[in-house]
């Protein structure tokens, strides 16, 4: 019996000591299998960090080359401009001596812009347009380019008062898109590039906006007012932005030194702000705000004026050219964009009267309307900018105020009035005005928007 037992236990015991081996192999199986899953998840992860990491790479470049493309259209485009305006203004009278030479100008320029609207069709668009296409569809179109740049070089060619972003932003937009949709055709799998490009697209034109402007900032207010983007699509547009804006300012600055462009729109020196200045800031905003009611006004009469002439459009465009030359024969300072003739008013404005520098002001206004509704297309940012700078002087000479501080305030109000766009306005002017004036520049920035937003809400509540 107790031999019985002692054979018991010695097998219960054996079989214990084989299910103790079987326990520990499979341990040592699961921790083998458990240790294997890690080194291959911490594998892959490493190999996706680095493919992020070569497409971020890749998107960098990408940045960097667009960069440097804009800084090259936004010259060559503006070289080409300058030289055909001097051919046509400046060679060709000197050598025929004729009278009434800006009106014959401005006329067979409405020919031309005519028959460009009448034959290629709406060119150049909008900057809003374009701008609005690519909010939608996340591309620009640029099978038309060619439309653009013949129709844009004769209306600023010829006089108009318009200036050339809306021309450049369909140019960059549409190259910028067509690489990007390049690159894509090559790489077909899902990449950062891939991914992201629109980035690159959004900021290139942005860039050539700020080149035009001498305002490297102006393309940080989509950043600003793109609340709903994640941290990581926030990180990374802030970097093609900054890329491509430093990459197109390298490539603009070093071939400005060819034609010796300024790199700054005017130096109207420093300001003072003083009592009387503080006392007349918010006079100063209702200021520019009614001459954006009253360029408003004049864009409503001039389209119901030549509404009978819509399909007829050598004949509105010749008319437009008309009321160019004509006031531009009366007041040479309301031709052309506005921006060469910026340094002239901040240069002679004391040798002009202040009803004289209103009234170019008022007129400016009116010939960039003029141009726009008889189909002489271009931006009117420029000659806005004119306009408020020329009646802020006016102003400045009727009253003691300090000229500066009132060019500045009258300028930022009329501008964000009419563009409906403060933060953009605020980044436009740092560099174009004092900075001491930060403070006023955005108060006339975004006063205009909350007056227009009490007087809709007065007009609902009515």
């Amino acid at each position: 019996m107790w031999k019985r037992i002692a054979s018991v236990r010695g097998r219960a015991a054996k079989a214990a000591e084989e299910a103790e081996k079987v326990t520990e192999v499979y341990r040592s199986n699961s921790i083998g299998t458990r240790i294997a899953f890690t080194v291959e998840h911490r594998r892959k992860v490493g190999t996706y960090k680095t493919m992020r990491f070569l497409g971020m790479g890749n998107l960098f470049i990408y940045s960097i080359i667009i960069g440097g493309i804009t800084g090259v259209l936004t010259w060559s485009f503006l070289a080409v401009v300058s030289f055909t305006t001097h051919l046509i203004w400046t060679d060709i009278p000197n050598m025929l001596n004729m009278k009434f030479w800006t009106v014959l100008v401005c006329l067979v320029g409405g020919i031309l812009v005519g028959l460009c609207q009448k034959y290629f069709g709406n060119y150049p668009r909008t900057m809003d347009a374009v701008l609005a296409e690519f909010k939608s569809t996340n591309r620009i179109d640029y099978r038309s380019l060619y439309k653009s740049v013949i129709t844009a070089i004769c209306v600023l060619s010829f006089g108009a008062s318009l200036g050339p972003e809306a021309a450049l932003v369909g140019i960059v937009g549409g190259l910028a898109t067509w690489a990007g949709e390049a690159i894509k055709s090559f790489v077909k799998k899902r990449t950062v590039l891939n991914e992201h490009g629109e980035f690159v697209i959004e900021y290139s034109v942005e860039a050539a906006v700020g080149m035009i402007f001498r305002a490297p900032l102006f393309g940080a207010y989509t950043l600003l007012e793109d609340s709903k983007d994640s941290k990581r699509v926030k990180w990374m547009k802030t970097l093609v932005y900054v890329v491509t804006t430093i990459a197109g300012f390298f490539v603009f600055m070093l071939l400005s030194k060819i034609d010796n462009r300024q790199l700054s729109l005017a130096d109207f020196g420093p300001a003072a702000v003083g009592m009387n200045e503080l006392m007349a800031t918010i006079p100063l905003i209702l200021v520019g705000v009614l001459l954006a009611k009253v360029y408003k006004y004049f864009g409503h009469i001039l389209h119901k004026g030549l509404k009978p002439l819509e399909h007829y459009k050598v004949i509105k465009a010749v008319i437009g050219g008309l009321i160019l030359g004509t006031i531009g024969t009366l007041l040479p300072l309301t031709l052309f964009s506005g921006e060469h003739q910026l340094n002239i008013l901040a240069a002679e404005w004391t040798q002009m009267s202040a009803y004289l520098l209103i009234g170019i002001g008022i007129a400016k206004l009116f010939v960039t309307e003029a141009c726009l509704v008889s189909g002489w297309r271009g931006g009117h940012i420029f000659p806005i900018i004119f306009a408020g700078v020329s009646i802020g002087y006016g102003i400045a000479m009727l009253f003691p105020l300090d000229p500066v501080t009132s060019i500045t305030i009258v300028t930022t109000a009329l501008t964000s009035a009419v563009l409906k766009k403060p933060i953009a306005v605020i980044l436009l002017f740092m560099l174009l005005f004092p900075l001491k004036l930060i403070l006023l520049m955005v108060a006339a920035a975004y006063l205009p928007k909350y007056m227009a937003k009490l007087t809709w809400n007065k007009s609902e509540a009515s």
